[in-house]
């Protein structure tokens, strides 16, 4: 997955300039470091006022290492507003479903990038 969103971000710089966007990964976990890993693309806002949110994500969570791994992806907006712009809920181990689902969470990222602000009103 991570080369698939390292390949986005040449698209997206050009649709968004303003936006600095990268490339992430991490692991979380209440158990275990390890429970819980989520990667995706961080788009960080240019100046925005003090109660907007500076950043927009594609977010890939899998959750629940440990016993029946769960799915999720989707673009959600920073602190302080949360709020989710689209998101998508896979089976267990649904792999091919999110390689589907990516050409339109990639849209949605690219239009929230470009707009600045959350096109939403609720979570």
């Amino acid at each position: 997955m991570l080369p698939l969103f390292r390949a986005a971000l040449p698209p997206l710089a050009t649709a968004a300039p303003q936006v600095l966007a990268s490339v992430f990964a991490f692991s979380s976990g209440t158990a275990s470091a390890f429970e819980d890993y989520h990667f995706g693309i961080s788009c960080l806002l240019g100046e925005v006022s003090e109660d907007a949110p500076e950043e927009v994500a594609l977010l890939v969570s899998v959750t629940g290492l440990g016993a029946g791994a769960r799915l999720n992806a989707k673009v959600v907006w920073g602190q302080p507003s949360g709020l989710v712009e689209m998101q998508t809920e896979l089976q267990d181990g649904e792999l091919p479903a999110l390689h589907a689902a990516l050409p339109r969470l990639l849209a949605c990222l690219q239009q929230a990038a470009c707009r600045g602000r959350p096109g939403v009103t609720g979570t």
